[in-house]
């Protein structure tokens, strides 16, 4: 009888740490997504000061900062959201050419560069390309990506992947920072 209660008080209590942990994720993860501190979260800093941990139930979110580990959050160089095993490094890429209305505009900042890595190596490509026309030619570690604002597309050799308008936008906006 024993053994049978502190199995259903066991059970109850991993339940409830579960729940907890999805709740906090959500919470955390809106915040991060807004470039706001995470809240539910432990914090640790690296020997060196220049990588921010944070360790919540289940998730944690890794934060690269320019300066010092207490500068403001809105001012990092890299972020991002994932399980406990996830592994994140800054980009390895110095710069990124992007080839846009007959001008080469060459995108030097480490954050910049992060958002349009993202954005185009954490697409999911598929085989069906759309006709339309290339606006932007985008050289990112020896390959070439198109953007196809007709289509809301990105090709990558012989495939293809949606972005949003949204996305587009913010590519626009950093070749515009860069003209």
């Amino acid at each position: 009888m024993k053994n049978k209660k502190i199995l259903i008080i066991g059970s109850i209590l991993i339940f409830i740490l579960i729940i907890v942990g999805v709740i906090t994720n959500y919470i955390d993860s809106g915040r991060v997504t807004t470039n706001h501190e995470p809240k539910f979260c432990i914090k640790t800093i690296s020997n060196n000061g220049s990588k921010v941990t944070y360790w919540g139930l289940g998730y944690k979110v890794i934060r690269y900062v320019g300066v010092s580990a207490n500068e403001p959050y809105e001012s990092n160089i890299g972020a991002k959201m994932g399980s406990w095993f996830m592994k994140y490094e800054l980009p390895k890429v110095e710069n990124i050419e992007i080839e846009y209305e007959g001008k080469i505009v060459t995108i030097n900042n480490i954050k910049d560069i992060g958002i349009i890595e993202n954005m185009l190596v954490n697409s999911k490509y598929n085989n069906e390309i759309c006709d339309g026309i290339n606006t932007h030619k985008i050289t990112l570690n020896n390959e070439i990506y198109y953007i196809k604002e007709s289509c809301r597309e990105i090709q990558k050799g012989e495939k293809q992947a949606n972005i949003s308008d949204e996305d587009l936008k913010i590519i626009n906006q950093i070749i515009e920072k860069y003209r």
